[in-house]
């Protein structure tokens, strides 16, 4: 059993339809980033998310030259019937871009999205999300002579 990933840009079909397709997911991303809370869809988008209480991924970008400000910023970007709604209590993502790290933000946003989907028990979860062939830490155990 999987999860199905919808991308708005790739398989938003009609975009009137956008209150039923957020009805029918489990958790959005919202990519923070200059102009966000400027398009009207994307406060649609937004307004829909509150209406059904549903979970929100948030991701920052930080960078200016990707279109990213900072976060005090978007909070005054923020109509203030949705601040509450989409900061308060939220931990925020940052988006790096830095290739080592990138793995990083990519797994803390996995991790988060898959938490907030039904049917995903904590204990799969709690196991930890890698890389196919990421080292990952052991605990040693030494025998005793």
């Amino acid at each position: 059993r999987g999860v199905r990933i919808f991308l708005d840009v790739d398989d938003l079909k009609n975009i009137g339809l956008l209150e039923q397709y957020i009805q029918e997911t489990a958790v959005v991303l919202i990519f923070l980033s200059r102009g966000y809370f400027a398009s009207p869809n994307c406060l649609r988008e937004a307004r829909a998310c509150a209406t059904c209480s549903k979970p929100l991924a948030l991701v920052h970008e930080a960078d200016s030259n990707k279109g990213g400000l900072p976060l005090a910023d978007l909070h005054q970007e923020c109509p203030p019937d949705l601040s509450a709604y989409v900061f308060d209590g939220r931990e925020i993502i940052r988006w790096q871009r830095a290739a080592e790290y990138q793995g990083v933000s990519l797994k803390m946003i996995a991790q988060h999205v898959l938490s907030a989907c039904p049917g995903l028990s904590e204990q799969r979860l709690a196991a930890g999300l890698y890389f196919r062939g990421e080292l990952k830490c052991s605990a040693l155990d030494f025998p005793r002579a």
